[in-house]
Order: structure tokens, then C-alpha cells, then sequence
């Protein structure tokens, strides 16, 4: 029992981390939680009634709703789910606070990232068992997002997509500065070409108004950007093989580092202090971004703005990019009748996984689905697939909400902002954080 409220303070800020998806810039949309127990129609007394907590962020949990409802009036099983949407930061703090107090949901949304440390409070059902019998098998799924569904030798969650990050260009500019759209870059001499030939004065006045990349000096992005890089080196890890140490002050991890710094102040193809990559991906101040699919919610609202997705350039050995799960938990209830309405459901949502990708962008993770024609019509979304085998989550740790957080105090973010800002040469950046890690997994 000790154990579980000692990650109380933990679990508040675990959102920092997590972010659907997995953006700094993602918008959530937050709810009253006092509300949470009212159901949001009336129920058939004959139906089993499950509580379902979305926290994923507006506008994707606007889908999410939509298959709700679409589930409520069509399944077979007499369930009904009682939808409930909260912003991650609630979710991951409430959810011991109500499994503690006998009233946690039946299922619920989860990342990758935060599933070590449910699992490790004891939230969790196991459902190893269950898995065969609604439907689930390894064979049908991506390797990589089955395997991250695990804990151990037993399975925790249901995998319902993947969100990896990759390249995306503004076609138009691209034109403008005499590079092929059809073509875009592949390799770290590629990328550096490009971005140089995209840096311009385009006013006359002598001052460069255009640039080659956008990249934030703060949140999430940064420092995911640099772990892919990190790992397109043959055998680079960011925590050693049993995690309980640092494993990036490397060489590797130096000439990673070193080469996000000299974009800004050798090359001078990323705007010094830059806040919002997005926004001025948006106006046509940079050329290109580094994102995950979430970004085209954005891009997509914006007349005239033509772009397009590529893989994330192989700027070193090989391919690799940081990547995030959207997944479907279950914590222990101890209510079979329950546990089975919660898995159906789950069913319904994976089997319907095209249109969640459709709507919200992210990608599937089941083989049917990646290989339907449906899919593949969906252009923008194959620079993504592609990433899907290379796709690297976050090292699997109890406290991955401190060690990976998105708050100015968290390490990674402190390694990316005093290197970007030249607060730190890289080494010393390296050395330093390298410290907090340790410390932080020595807790």
C-alpha cells in the first residue's frame, strides 16, 4: 500500500510526458470531474453498463465519442458504455484515487508511456488470457506495438494505434527554392541541402525572413527528436539494458546533440529561440517540421498551405523515430460481467481502428487495416507507416513520468534548452542530465 502512495505526487504530473499524443503543442480538452459519474443518456436496465475514461485530446476524442455512440446503438452484447472525457493529467492522477476508493472505470484510454507505472501501482487487470478469446492475436498486429501492449511476460493493454514521428514540408516553398516535392529528403546531406536551399531573405532587407526547419526549444519535441536520432545509431540505447542507469552520454549521443545545436547556430537554418514550429510552419516561415500525424489537424485548417509527409530523414546508421500508443486498459474490478463488456467494446474499437485513423489521423496498428486499400488511400498517412517497424517507445520505467516529463525541470527537456539556448556546451548538458537520470532511477 506504501508503495502506491508514494507515486501519488508522481502520477500528477504524468501527463507532462504523455501526450497523444505526444505533442508539446496537442491541445486537451478538460472537463469537470465532479460530473463524472452521471451516465450521458438513459440506460435499458437490461443492458451492462461500463464506464469508459477518454483522455485523449480534443479534437481526436471527438471520434472516439462518435464510436461510443455508434457502439451503444449497435452491439449485440447489451452493453452500454458511459463515456467520461478528461484531459491526461486528470485521468492519470484519478485513476489511483478511485481504484483506491473502489470506483475506477472499466476501461479506459492509456499511452505506451504510462502503462509501466499503472501496472506497477497494481491498477491493472492482466488479460493475457483474455486476449485469444475476443478476437486478439499477435499475428494480426504490428510487432512493435504488440510487444509495448507487455509488461513483462504479460499483457496489460489493448494496442489501438501508433503515432510516430516524421517529416512534413511545405510543397509550394519547396518549388520556390528549385527542390523536387516528389523527391523529399532521405538522408543527412539531403536534409542539410534542403533546408540550406529553403533559408532565405525573401523581403531583400538583408535579414533571413524564411528558414529550413522549425524546431521548439522547449516541451516534448526536442528531446524526442534527439532520441531518434540517438537511436539511428547502431546500438544506441537511451537507459541501460536493465534500465537502472543512464545509457546516452555517449559518442553518439554527442554528435546527436551537437548537430540539433549547429542547425541553429552553424548552419542558421532554424530560427534562433523558435517557440511555435507549427504555427510557423503555418505562415511559411519554415519549410519543413519534424511532428507526429496529430500536427495535421492544424495544417489541414489552413487555406492555400499545401504539404506533404515524408519518413524522418536516416541522418545516421539507420532508420528509428521516437513513437507513442494510444491503448485500452482495463483496471481491476474484479467484476467478470464487466470485464467482458469492457473487452467486447475494446473489440469494436480496434476492429474499427481505419476509421481512427481516417478522423484522427493516427496510425493503425493492426495488418488488416495497414493493408487495406482504404488505408493507402490515405496519402499522408504512409510516410507514418513506413516509420511503424523503426518506431521506438520510451524505455518501459516506474517513474517514466519524472524521468521523461515535458516540464522545464524535467532532464530532457534541460539537456534540449540549455544546448538549443547555448546555456551548455552539449557535453556539459550531457554530463549533467546524465546525473538527474540516474538519480531519478535510483528512486
Amino acid at each position: 500500500m506504501l508503495k502506491k502512495y508514494r507515486f501519488i505526487a508522481s502520477l500528477l504530473v504524468l501527463s507532462l510526458v504523455l501526450v497523444s499524443c505526444a505533442s508539446s503543442a496537442e491541445p486537451v480538452e478538460s472537463v469537470d470531474s465532479s460530473d463524472d459519474s452521471e451516465a450521458v443518456a438513459e440506460v435499458p436496465a437490461e443492458k451492462t453498463t461500463i464506464v469508459f475514461w477518454n483522455g485523449v485530446g480534443a479534437p481526436e476524442n471527438v471520434v472516439l465519442t462518435e464510436l461510443v455512440n455508434e457502439y451503444n446503438e449497435t452491439n449485440q452484447d447489451n452493453v452500454y458504455v458511459e463515456e467520461v472525457i478528461l484531459d491526461w493529467s486528470t485521468l492519470y492522477s484519478k485513476i489511483l484515487l478511485d481504484f483506491e476508493t473502489g470506483t475506477p472505470p472499466d476501461i479506459m484510454t492509456i499511452q505506451q508511456s504510462g502503462l509501466f507505472q499503472n501496472v506497477d501501482l497494481g491498477v491493472l487487470t492482466d488479460i493475457t488470457d483474455l486476449m485469444p478469446e475476443y478476437g486478439f492475436a499477435k499475428e494480426d498486429f504490428i510487432e512493435s506495438a504488440w510487444n509495448g501492449s507487455f509488461i513483462g511476460d504479460k499483457q496489460y493493454a489493448v494496442p489501438l494505434d501508433l503515432h510516430p514521428l516524421a517529416l512534413y514540408y511545405n510543397v509550394g516553398l519547396f518549388e520556390e527554392a528549385g527542390l523536387d516535392p516528389e523527391n523529399p529528403p532521405a538522408t543527412m546531406e539531403e536534409f542539410l541541402a534542403a533546408a540550406q536551399e529553403l533559408t532565405k531573405d525573401t523581403n531583400g532587407d538583408g535579414t533571413t525572413d524564411q528558414y529550413g526547419l522549425g524546431l521548439a526549444y522547449s516541451g516534448g519535441l526536442p528531446f524526442r527528436l534527439w532520441m531518434s536520432l540517438l537511436w539511428q545509431h547502431e546500438g544506441e540505447e537511451i537507459l541501460s539494458g536493465d534500465n537502472t542507469a543512464a545509457a546516452f552520454n555517449t559518442e553518439a549521443g554527442l554528435e546527436s546533440l551537437e548537430f540539433l545545436r549547429d542547425l541553429v547556430y552553424t548552419y542558421k537554418v532554424i530560427p534562433e529561440q523558435e517557440q511555435s514550429p507549427d504555427d510557423d510552419f503555418m505562415k511559411g516561415i519554415v519549410g519543413m517540421v519534424i511532428s507526429g500525424p496529430w500536427s495535421q489537424f492544424d495544417f489541414n485548417t489552413v487555406d492555400g498551405l499545401e504539404y506533404a509527409t515524408a519518413p524522418l530523414p536516416v541522418f545516421y546508421d539507420q532508420e528509428a523515430a521516437w513513437a507513442d500508443s494510444h491503448m485500452l486498459a482495463f483496471p481491476d474490478t474484479k467484476d467478470e460481467t464487466r470485464m467482458a463488456a469492457a473487452m467486447s467494446f475494446a473489440s469494436f474499437l480496434s476492429d474499427n481502428s481505419l476509421t481512427w485513423t481516417q478522423k484522427a489521423g493516427h496510425l493503425p496498428v493492426k495488418l488488416s487495416v495497414l493493408e487495406s486499400t482504404e488505408f493507402k488511400d490515405l496519402e499522408k498517412a504512409q510516410a507514418f507507416a513506413v516509420t511503424l517497424p523503426n518506431a521506438h517507445y520510451y524505455p518501459s520505467i516506474k517513474n517514466e513520468s519524472l524521468v521523461f516529463g515535458r516540464d522545464s525541470n524535467s532532464p530532457f527537456v534541460v539537456l534540449m534548452e540549455s544546448t538549443l539556448l547555448n546555456a551548455m556546451t552539449p557535453q556539459e548538458a550531457l554530463n549533467e542530465v546524465e546525473s538527474m537520470v540516474n538519480e531519478l532511477l535510483g528512486q
